[in-house]
């Protein structure tokens, strides 16, 4: 791979002063909105990728088209009583959640909902409006969270008749996301509340004050055609052997979803149109793919990765390198079998001398779910995913309100586009690449990176 430096350099040369994606992010921002799958602005978000991979002059662009039911907001009414009265709590239903109910029931505090907590309050959270944590609050050292669509699978096992979710991003921020693993609706309401407010109702709880919440909500759901919009870059040596650097391209509706996934997409189209126009070709195809549905239950990566393993097409794809809220990388992780991380963490070394001051070359094995990559990941493809620190006023923002364009600095993007490019050019250059996990392995590196419970819960987990 040594030989593919001048060509990293002549390619960062490029990139370091193209801010295209940010404009094209910026134009999408004020004039689609959010992309949430099923909508209007979806399908003008799908239509948009679609016409500037083509104005790059990709090799190819094509969609990948699936079926799922599109979840859609409707309204959500927090009442909390405490046998003398009754106030109203502002709340946003999460997605997946019943079409129409109203739920009253006891508030019950469940800390962080992981399972220590539910085996405390015993048959307490039976019938409960469980208040959960969605982040980690006093959890003892070593614990480890669990997404909301995991801990709702756990209330629900529990017998919770609703779930008040408490963010913990002060200003009375609401968040949403799925409450849902697989993008099927759940029986139960769900919904989040400021973390001001969660600490209210707590105060009170631990006060003694008996706490009611009648959680009512309509929402809609409809089944769907959405599409994964793909563009390839033909490899100029080994064209049969496929290098897949997606990230998803929908949102949520509260916001533009500027940070979640804007950054990732459209840094992903901006790449590829600077790839196009270099005057050489990487010697691996280059497939670049913008996934719809990830919000809802990774509707659109299962559904390819499921389409690859039935056609045979799943072997030609020799790794994945997923771009979900990236900026400025200072490095990439890597999940792959014994191989990939040396590899990896070479071409750091490498990508590192080009701007040692803006890339430290870090590599991390370190693997997680809930993202693009893990339906390829579960199918035993390595996955790649860049380091970032995006910082604090970025993650509050995430899933909410405020996740729009003030958040996002072009130079994010642009060393996006510079050091996954630079990465690209080394991994399509090597003489050859390491294979994918085999069954044993796969298992094996799950349960070493404390994945199983999670797997299990979500009943992603494939082995007895």
């Amino acid at each position: 791979m040594q030989g593919q430096s001048p060509r990293a350099r002549a390619f960062d040369a490029a990139a370091a002063v193209s801010e295209q994606g940010y404009e094209w992010l910026a134009w999408s921002s004020a004039n689609i909105g959010h992309r949430l799958t099923g909508s209007p602005q979806g399908v003008r978000a799908q239509s948009l990728a679609d016409s500037l991979f083509r104005l790059s002059g990709m090799d190819t662009v094509y969609a990948h088209a699936f079926q799922a039911y599109a979840w859609a907001r409707g309204t959500a009414k927090l009442t909390v009583g405490d046998g003398k009265g009754f106030s109203h709590l502002a709340c946003v239903a999460l997605a997946n959640t019943p079409l129409e109910c109203s739920v009253q029931a006891r508030i019950v505090d469940a800390g962080n909902g992981l399972p220590e907590d539910l085996a405390r309050l015993g048959e307490k959270a039976q019938g409960a409006a469980l208040l959960v944590n969605i982040g980690l609050v006093a959890a003892v050292e070593g614990a480890k969270n669990l997404h909301r669509s995991e801990k709702a699978a756990l209330a629900m096992k529990a017998g919770a008749a609703s779930i008040l979710f408490v963010n913990q991003v002060a200003g009375g921020i609401l968040l949403t996301g799925t409450a849902s693993i697989d993008g099927a609706l759940i029986p139960i309401p769900a919904a989040c509340l400021a973390t001001e407010d969660g600490s209210s109702l707590r105060e009170r709880l631990a006060a003694g004050e008996p706490l009611t919440a009648r959680l009512e909500m309509r929402n809609t759901s409809s089944l769907i055609t959405a599409l994964n919009i793909i563009a390839e870059l033909k490899g100029s040596r080994f064209p049969e052997e496929v290098i897949l650097v997606g990230g998803h391209l929908d949102s949520w509706d509260l916001a533009t979803g500027a940070t979640d996934n804007g950054l990732g997409s459209f840094s992903i189209l901006d790449l590829a149109r600077l790839m196009k126009s270099m005057p050489f070709r990487p010697e691996r195809t280059i497939r670049f793919v913008l996934f719809m549905g990830e919000e809802q239950g990774l509707l659109g990566s299962r559904a390819l990765s499921a389409h690859y393993a039935q056609s045979g097409a799943l072997e030609q794809v020799k790794c994945m390198i997923n771009l979900d809220m990236s900026g400025n990388p200072q490095g990439f992780g890597v999940g792959g079998p014994a191989g990939w991380r040396p590899m990896i963490a070479d071409a750091c070394e490498r990508i590192a001398r080009i701007d040692s001051a803006a890339f430290d070359g870090r590599c991390s094995e370190e693997l997680w779910l809930h993202s693009d990559h893990q339906p390829f990941l579960m199918k035993g493809v390595p996955v790649i995913y860049p380091l970032s620190d995006l910082g604090k006023h970025v993650y509050g923002c995430y899933h909410s309100s405020c996740d729009d364009i003030h958040l996002v600095k072009p130079g994010a993007m642009t060393n996006n586009v510079r050091f996954v490019g630079a990465l690209l050019y080394e991994l399509a250059g090597a003489a050859k690449l390491p294979g994918h996990f085999s069954q044993t392995e796969l298992k094996d590196r799950l349960i070493s990176a404390g994945l199983e419970g999670p797997l299990r819960i979500g009943g992603d987990w494939p082995w007895e």
